[in-house]
């Protein structure tokens, strides 16, 4: 059994203290989770997304700032453990290159060449990501979400 130190008791960790969830905000989980998962992703997050690749984020201090600021708005009330662990996207480099995963954070993690493999849970998300009605795919621990054109939202539960 563990003992307080000096009187106080351990508080457990919610995230808020690492700017992941804003203190006034309830921690969201169950169904309220899943439904605000479901909703239809801002104009601002689809089109920063689909500009990733463009190259203009590497020239344009402001354009990137303001694409990371879209990401992060994006999710503001989830935990580190409930945002998408990455996405994948078409690329726009150019052969040999088919697809990317990325972070929330706007970081292109790594480039994938038609041929090779993506990690597991990433790679059921090429053929979608590659789809014209998707502009990118966010990657969870327990599904895969496509991101249409529009911001809506398809769900595909992982097998």
């Amino acid at each position: 059994m563990s003992r307080p130190i000096l009187g106080s008791t351990v508080q457990p960790h919610t995230g808020a203290q690492f700017g992941l969830v804003t203190p006034d905000k309830a921690i969201l989980a169950g169904p309220k989770l899943q439904q605000r998962l479901r909703q239809s992703r801002s104009k601002s997050y689809v089109e920063g997304m689909k500009r990733l690749d463009a190259g203009s984020h590497h020239e344009d201090r402001a354009g990137l700032d303001a694409l990371v600021q879209a990401m992060a708005s994006e999710f503001p009330e989830l935990t580190i453990e409930q945002r998408p662990l990455g996405i994948v996207s078409e690329c726009y480099l150019g052969p040999p290159y088919q697809v990317h995963i990325c972070d929330l954070g706007g970081c292109i993690i790594e480039h994938f060449e038609r041929n090779r493999l993506m990690p597991n849970q990433f790679e059921r998300a090429r053929s979608l990501a590659l789809h014209p009605s998707y502009a990118f795919i966010e990657i969870y621990i327990d599904c895969v979400r496509a991101v249409g054109l529009d911001g809506a939202i398809s769900v595909i539960d992982k097998l």
